[in-house]
């Protein structure tokens, strides 16, 4: 069996980061290929929830683990991502997965050298989500779990866009935030630095305390 983890939500100013992996028997892999399973961000939503369904009927196992705004704003994006990627390997250990597939997105070696501690052979490479089936199968778990957290967020918060700095609603959305006053929303990255251009007092310097008022 192969286990392929993938994540979303790396860049956003808004919401958490959720990497998901999936634990695929190699006779289920040419069924979702049949089926259409890709990278997700080559997917519409529409296809991501059809084909989120047909892998959770395939998969032999599914784990998630989800990083939140303040555990981001604490330390190294990298280090956070691959903290979440061992704690999936970890969890699915005991189905002894042949190969684990990683996309690769630096300061690997702490991953690489978990998985041969449990025995495991490492697959560690950019474009995983591309070029193996498994990790395409994970990214589509993950932007969905995403999209439906994000969805949830908004009816909290206010409808603040797709969430990343590139969009001009998340921009404005931002900005009336903080002119209003206030803490900081919790959905916030706050050591994003474009906040320290359209939202200085939410800015936290990353792996500073994210208690209001430092």
């Amino acid at each position: 069996m192969k286990l392929g983890i993938d994540e979303a939500g790396r860049g956003p100013l808004i919401g958490p980061m959720v990497v998901a992996g999936v634990l695929l028997d190699e006779k289920r892999e040419r069924l979702l290929k049949d089926y259409g399973v890709r990278d997700s961000k080559k997917l519409s939503r529409d296809a991501r929830e059809r084909l989120f369904n047909v892998i959770v009927d395939n998969a032999e196992a599914i784990a998630i683990a989800k990083a939140f705004p303040e555990e981001i704003d604490s330390a190294n994006l990298n280090d956070v991502t691959y903290e979440k990627v061992i704690q999936i390997i970890e969890a699915m250990s005991p189905f002894s997965p042949s190969v684990v597939t990683v996309d690769k997105v630096g300061n690997e070696e702490k991953v690489i050298k978990r998985i041969l501690e449990l025995g495991f052979t490492p697959n560690v490479v950019h474009k995983a989500d591309e070029n193996f089936i498994e990790c395409s199968s994970a990214s589509i778990i993950a932007k969905v779990i995403r999209d439906r957290i994000v969805e949830s967020l908004k009816k909290e918060f206010g409808d603040f866009g797709s969430g990343y700095p590139s969009d001009p609603k998340t921009i404005k959305w931002v900005m009336k935030v903080h002119e209003r006053g206030g803490p900081p929303p919790p959905i916030l990255r706050r050591s994003w630095k474009i906040l320290r251009r359209i939202a200085p007092n939410f800015y936290l310097e990353k792996g500073r305390s994210n208690v209001d008022g430092n």
